[in-house]
Formats: C-alpha cells, sequence, structure tokens
C-alpha cells in the first residue's frame, strides 16, 4: 500500500498490475449543501450483448470531505458573502440537504461514522480514549473493493491517516503532506509552528494529488476516490492572495486575546495579537473560498476526462465551527450546539438525481453510507446503523418523525442531542459541560425561531421533552458499544504524529 507522496514516484499498482492496465471509473463526490441520486439502473441493451458488454460499466463515486466546514457560512446554505460560488453551482445541479447533522463534532469519530455506518458509541472512535478506527468494522473502501472498484484517498488531516486506521480497504492512501516535508526540509519533522503545515496540506496539494490519482486510476475499472481537504480547519491561515477579500464586511468584535484557542492565535505584520474576533472569521471565510476555486479546479478536470456524468459525487463535512459564539471561541467537538453540529451535504449523479433539489428534512451523516450503497446499486452491510437517504427526495412526502441523533463533549459521559423535525433537545451530563455553558442537564431549542439556541423551550414542551428523552434512551439501549479485540487498544505517536496534531491544536490524543 502506498502512503505518503509515493505514488508520484512510481506506478501505481494493483496486486502486481500497473494500474495503467487495470484502473476503472467509479467515483464519489460528497458536497456539503446539495443531496440528491437514485438507484443506478444500467439502460436496457436493443441487441443480444457480447461477453464483454454483458456486465455493466458501474458509476465512479467521489467523496469530498471538508474539515470544519459549518454550513451557514456557505452562500447556498444562506449565507451573507459568496464564500462558495462553485459548490453552490455544483449543488445546483443535484440534491442539497439544507440540515444534516454529524454523529459527533470532532474529525475522527465522525469520519470513523461516515465510512462505517456505525456510531462513535459502535465503532469504538470517540474523543476519549483515542483509539484507532478498529480493522474489525468493514469501511465503505473495503465494500467497494469487494465490488469491484478501484479504492483511492488523499487525506490532509492526521486524524484521519493510516496511523489512526483510515487507510482501510485502500488500494492507494495519500498522505498529503508527506511528500512536501520531505521535499522542502529533507526529513520527515517540522518545526512545531501551528499552521505551518497547512503549506502541506492546503486544498492547492490535495487537488494536485487528486489529479495525479485520476491519472492512474480513470481508465477501465470503477473508481472511488475519497478526498478529505483540511481547509478550513484553524488556524486559519489563507493564501496571501485571498488576504484582502472582503476587506471591510466585517464588525469587529474584540475579545480577550487569553480566550483565543492557543493553537488559533495570531498576530498582526507588526507582531501584536489580534484580538478581534472578525479577523479570524474573514480568514475562515477566506479559506473557505480557498477550497472552493480548488473545487472547481478538480471539477473541470473530471469534465476534461469525460467523467462527470458517470461520477457520483457527493460533498459534506466531519463537523462546523464555533466562531464568535461567545463561550466557545474558535472550536469545535466540546459542543452539542448548531455551529459544530450542522454541516452541508450535496449529492449530484448527472441523469440519476434530481437537479436543483433541497431537502429540508433534517438527516444524519450516519446515513450517508447505506444512502451511497443505494445509489451504486449494491447492497447495505448488515451491520450498518442508518438508513438510505433517498426516499427523501424520490417521494413526496419525507417519512415523518425522524429522529437524528448526536454525541459530543470533551468528558464522560458524553453530551447527547436529538432532532425531531424543527426541535432539538440536547443533554450535558458531565457537569463540567453545564458549568462551562452555564446551561441545564437538559435544553429544548426550537431552531425555526431560535437557531442561535439562546431559549430553553422545556417548560412549555413537557410532553414533547419526555418524548424525545425516551428516544434518547432507546437509541442508547440499543447501540451496542465496541467490544472488539482492539477495545483498549491505545496506538503508539510516533514523534511526528505528535507535532502534526499539535500544529492543528490537538494535545497528544
Amino acid at each position: 500500500m502506498a502512503t505518503g507522496g509515493s505514488f508520484l514516484l512510481c506506478p501505481l499498482r494493483l496486486g502486481g498490475t500497473p494500474w495503467s492496465l487495470c484502473s476503472r471509473i467509479v467515483l464519489l463526490a460528497v458536497v456539503v449543501g446539495s443531496y440528491g441520486c437514485v438507484r443506478y439502473e444500467p439502460p436496457e441493451p436493443t441487441d443480444a450483448p457480447s461477453a464483454a458488454e454483458a456486465a455493466p460499466v458501474q458509476p465512479n463515486l467521489l467523496l469530498i470531505t471538508v474539515d470544519t466546514l459549518r454550513a451557514d457560512h456557505l452562500s447556498s446554505y444562506g449565507y451573507r458573502l459568496p464564500t462558495s460560488p462553485n459548490l453552490d453551482r455544483l449543488a445546483r445541479h443535484g440534491v442539497r440537504f439544507a440540515d444534516a447533522t454529524v454523529p459527533w463534532p470532532k474529525t475522527w469519530p465522525a469520519v470513523a461514522s461516515m465510512l462505517t455506518g456505525k456510531y462513535p458509541a459502535t465503532t469504538g472512535v470517540r474523543l476519549y480514549p483515542r483509539r484507532p478506527l478498529p480493522s474489525d468494522h468493514e469501511t465503505l473502501a473495503e465494500l467497494l473493493g469487494r465490488s469491484g472498484y478501484q479504492t483511492a484517498a488523499v487525506v490532509a488531516n492526521v486524524n484521519v491517516s493510516a496511523k489512526f486506521g483510515f487507510d482501510q480497504g485502500f488500494d492507494e492512501f495519500v498522505e498529503s503532506w508527506e511528500e512536501g516535508l520531505e521535499r522542502e526540509t529533507g526529513s520527515t519533522v517540522f518545526a512545531n509552528d501551528p499552521g505551518e503545515v497547512k503549506q502541506f496540506t492546503g486544498a492547492r496539494v490535495v487537488t494536485d494529488q487528486a489529479i495525479e490519482l485520476l491519472d492512474a486510476i480513470a481508465n477501465e475499472q470503477p473508481f472511488f476516490l475519497w478526498l478529505h481537504y483540511i481547509d478550513p480547519h484553524g488556524p486559519y491561515r489563507p493564501p496571501a492572495e485571498y488576504d484582502s477579500l472582503w476587506a471591510g464586511e466585517y464588525a469587529v468584535k474584540e475579545v480577550p486575546f487569553e480566550a483565543i484557542p492557543l493553537y488559533q492565535r495570531q498576530h498582526d505584520v507588526a507582531g501584536e495579537p489580534i484580538s478581534d474576533i472578525s479577523q479570524y472569521i474573514a480568514r475562515y471565510d477566506r479559506e473557505i473560498r480557498f477550497f472552493d476555486d480548488q473545487l472547481q479546479r478538480l471539477l473541470d478536470d473530471l469534465a476534461r476526462r469525460g467523467l462527470r456524468d458517470h461520477t457520483l459525487i457527493v460533498l459534506t463535512s466531519d463537523h462546523g465551527e464555533s466562531l464568535d459564539e461567545d463561550l466557545y471561541l474558535l472550536e469545535h467537538g466540546a459542543a452539542p450546539y448548531q455551529p459544530t453540529a450542522g454541516v452541508p451535504l450535496v449529492v449530484v449523479f448527472p441523469g440519476r438525481v434530481p437537479e436543483a433539489r433541497v431537502v429540508d428534512t433534517p438527516v444524519g451523516l450516519i446515513d450517508l453510507l447505506p444512502t451511497l450503497l443505494e445509489l451504486l446499486g449494491l447492497p447495505d452491510p448488515p451491520a450498518a446503523q442508518g438508513q438510505s437517504l433517498v426516499s427523501t427526495w424520490t417521494t413526496s412526502a419525507p417519512k415523518p418523525g425522524k429522529y437524528v441523533f448526536m454525541e459530543s463533549g470533551s468528558y464522560e459521559p458524553s453530551q447527547l442531542s436529538v432532532r425531531k423535525g424543527k426541535w432539538k433537545l440536547a443533554r450535558l451530563r458531565a457537569p463540567r459541560d453545564r458549568q462551562q455553558f452555564e446551561r441545564e442537564e437538559f435544553e429544548l431549542y426550537d431552531l425555526t425561531t431560535d437557531p442561535d439556541e439562546e431559549v430553553d423551550r422545556s417548560a412549555e414542551n413537557a410532553e414533547l421533552v419526555i418524548e424525545l428523552r425516551a428516544a434518547l434512551a432507546t437509541w442508547r439501549a440499543e447501540t451496542p458499544e465496541y467490544d472488539g479485540p482492539e477495545r483498549a487498544e491505545m496506538r503508539a505517536v510516533d514523534e511526528r504524529t505528535q507535532a502534526l496534531l499539535r500544529a492543528l491544536g490537538y494535545a497528544q490524543e
């Protein structure tokens, strides 16, 4: 298996055979904000097919996950600035989910759930203890590989690296930083400067590596390509050409510099600390626009190859980001609230998914894997805990009463939340969480009238609270806890991985 940038140095191979002789065509792209697709049905032949023609060619799958991308900072989701014109255009060619919730607003639990169709409790991949994705969980890449797909990935966040088990099932697994570190520093270690690693992991690098992978895999076989972009994860460092974008469009909001997470803190050209939170938000938005420009490069390359009409593209995010929310600045993972829970989800498949469709029904990314498999005409794995979302755009009345669940938090026991339509019940189980966020243990929010989750509606909706608390209890009781062979394993973290984690704001976890 290739890792790092090795694919640039030698021909890609599968089972000893050059990919140029055995590549396939299947592409899935996950796009935050748009959602749509129907089961793939090859056309009926008009004449008796030859043996070579008898087997239908499967569609490609391109799955795009964009780290730390909150939905409400995209123009297609109503944001006031044009942060995502290319993503918006893509979404108009498919289905956009207006209200998608992650299984846990932190990278490794969320991605593990997306790739396995299982909740964090069942994968065993939670915030703590820091456990890699156990090998006894079957991933989307493994499922598609058994169905004849070439599988490849480019990841720009060390938290979803091979070190933590996310390479399972991939024929080629490129860790975006490897080649750049080797080329620029002559070693695999870099100075521990928060944000420095982004020069090796930015959207331009990931897109370059994706296009190079497509040179190898976009031939005769169907392929599954997963791209995990890290822009706009903090520290926000957009390229210099984006520095003046939307200057003057943000209201100044001063905060104590010490309130900003250590890895997020930035200084101006004179070396003075930046305590105006609006400057951080501007840089976050500029990173979104940087990614968006690179997304168009990728889509143009697919079109040049003639692959757009035969590729399922899905775009989404692992979690959002709390920006100017006073109790939780420039962070994610420790709070159950919408800035970190709500992400885009877009599904595009020409001729198979309706165009310009918006699904308002709340959905969860736990349902992503079964949705993809249905669209590709493949069966669900028996252990998947989500359900396909195809019916949300193929029927005029989506199923009422569907619950959407999420875990979050930095402490045990974890926080829990459940959605039903416009309503959200959040439970802060750890006393330290209730103290930090100054909230009650259970709080109910009407997200239609109170999108900022400031007014607890529990008192006037007692019966609904009882219903949602019962739904949470049932979900917890019926969701198996991971108890496999790697239950207690803590994979050793080497010095370089520790430095990469620190550069992204993570302690040694």
